[in-house]
């Protein structure tokens, strides 16, 4: 008996192997279906992300070099190869054939699937770049629309139907909103948190924010920094100074004399000059242009 050294051999001595679905096809042939792909939902120029390019780069590489690299999974119809899995993998096969790269055909799986097991399959593949919350938002939602419940969703994710319901919501958010996820610029959760308390404004808040950073290299906005921006505090000097020129503003509310709808409050230098400075440390408080509080300070006379 030969000695059996391949699987082809093997396959044809054992019913315990059999043959794949797997098939080699030019490179050429492989498409991309518009809006089927949810990695990148809600980007502008997704693949010229530096991240993403980055990655391209890499398997470029990889397939110049012969490295194996999982095939990619395909659906056929009306004779067009589109792919359903393998989308960076594609792009990094035309990139090494257009630097050289002798790449005839490559190994591609067909998918058997309907519509929702192939966008089920964009959820479930490790592709080894993970899913961000509003491209998992859209998977959900995809299927949402084609009847599927939130628990059925979540089997088929491993997660939960909570998980389910509020990646879902993320979908309800203002684009712009969405977009500024997206580049991950904010988290998705905090973002949902802004939405609720601020409506459509969240953007615009968020905006502020951003602009007052003044950083070469945006980190992501969060709570602390927004507020710090958007919400100014009163610190303990600011409500000392506050109260202290409220008690003595009341303590001299005796001394007002009426003249028709006209009321004159006598005040002392101390008394003035407590509201002066209790102007000057509200202006700071609101980042009032410099100059300003001294020229409000003017209005206060004895």
């Amino acid at each position: 008996m030969a000695q059996v050294n391949s699987l082809k051999s093997l396959n044809r001595e054992s019913a315990d192997v059999s043959k794949s679905d797997l098939f080699s096809v030019a490179p050429q042939l492989l498409l991309e279906e518009e809006g089927f792909n949810t990695r990148g939902a809600f980007c502008e120029d997704y693949y010229e992300r530096p991240d993403i390019k980055a990655g391209i780069r890499s398997l470029a590489d990889a397939y110049k070099r012969g490295d194996y690299v999982p095939p990619i999974i395909v659906k056929v119809r009306d004779g067009n190869v589109f792919v359903r899995e393998g989308h960076r993998r594609r792009r990094a096969i035309l990139l090494a054939i257009s630097e050289g790269a002798d790449i005839r055909k490559i190994q591609v799986l067909e998918h058997k699937g309907d519509e929702a097991e192939q966008t089920l399959l964009i959820a479930t593949s490790n592709d080894g770049l993970p899913l961000t919350p509003l491209e998992k938002a859209v998977i959900y939602g995809r299927l949402a629309n084609w009847g599927w419940s939130d628990q059925e969703i979540a089997e088929r994710v491993s997660r939960t139907a909570e998980h389910v319901r509020q990646a879902k919501a993320l979908l309800e958010l203002p684009l712009e909103l969405k977009q500024m996820i997206q580049a991950n610029e904010v988290a998705a959760t905090y973002a949902s948190e802004l939405f609720r308390e601020h409506g459509e404004a969240a953007v615009q808040v968020l905006k502020e924010a951003k602009a007052g950073e003044g950083e070469e290299k945006p980190k992501k906005l969060t709570r602390k920094k927004v507020e710090k921006k958007s919400s100014p505090k009163m610190g303990k000097k600011v409500v000392e100074a506050m109260h202290k020129s409220v008690s003595s503003l009341t303590k001299r509310l005796d001394t007002i004399k009426e003249d028709g709808d006209t009321f004159t409050l006598t005040l002392t230098r101390d008394d003035v000059e407590e509201l002066q400075a209790l102007r000057e440390k509200l202006a700071e408080l609101e980042g009032e242009p410099e100059g300003q509080a001294s020229e409000n300070q003017q209005e206060l006379s004895l």
